[in-house]
């Protein structure tokens, strides 16, 4: 199992090499990581049935929210910095991972396509994030049997 953090810098890895092969491409934004993270651990809960990553998902008003990296990205709308080393390094331990990294390309294959704001309008559709209270944490179980029954067929 990962830590947020380090499924986070697969994520800003990844996209930040799309920027460069695509300038039409727009800068990752601090929404949009929250819910490529929150479609993640989904997805890779209904395929395997154990976590992702460790750290818990909250049920905040724009969506689905790891809070660890809300305060890591905290005041900041857009997250368009250079890669860094240890970032880096984090996509290739995630990536080494055969299984990991087939969910993850999966997952941004299907929603990196989506603005920030789109993602939050979806996962508010979405039962774990409505059947959740405000500022809980959505069930890890609640999570796996949506998107085993809903998302992943």
């Amino acid at each position: 199992m990962f830590d947020a953090k380090q499924i986070a810098n697969w994520f800003l890895a990844k996209h930040k090499a799309m920027m460069i092969e695509d300038d039409a491409i727009d800068p990752m934004t601090q929404m949009k990581l929250h819910k490529l993270l929150y479609y993640a651990q989904g997805v890779y809960l209904a395929v395997s049935d154990d976590r992702l990553f460790s750290n818990d998902i909250l049920h905040w008003d724009h969506g689905p929210v790891v809070e660890e990296i809300f305060q890591e990205y905290k005041g900041r709308k857009s997250i368009d910095d250079d890669i860094t080393e240890h970032q880096l390094s984090d996509f290739r331990t995630v990536n080494s991972d055969e299984m990991v990294n087939s969910v993850l390309e999966a997952v941004y294959d299907k929603y990196a396509e989506y603005s920030g704001s789109q993602l939050r309008n979806m996962t508010h559709s979405e039962r774990p994030w409505m059947e959740t209270k405000h500022n809980e944490v959505i069930p890890v179980e609640l999570i796996r049997d949506y998107f085993k029954s809903e998302v992943v067929e």
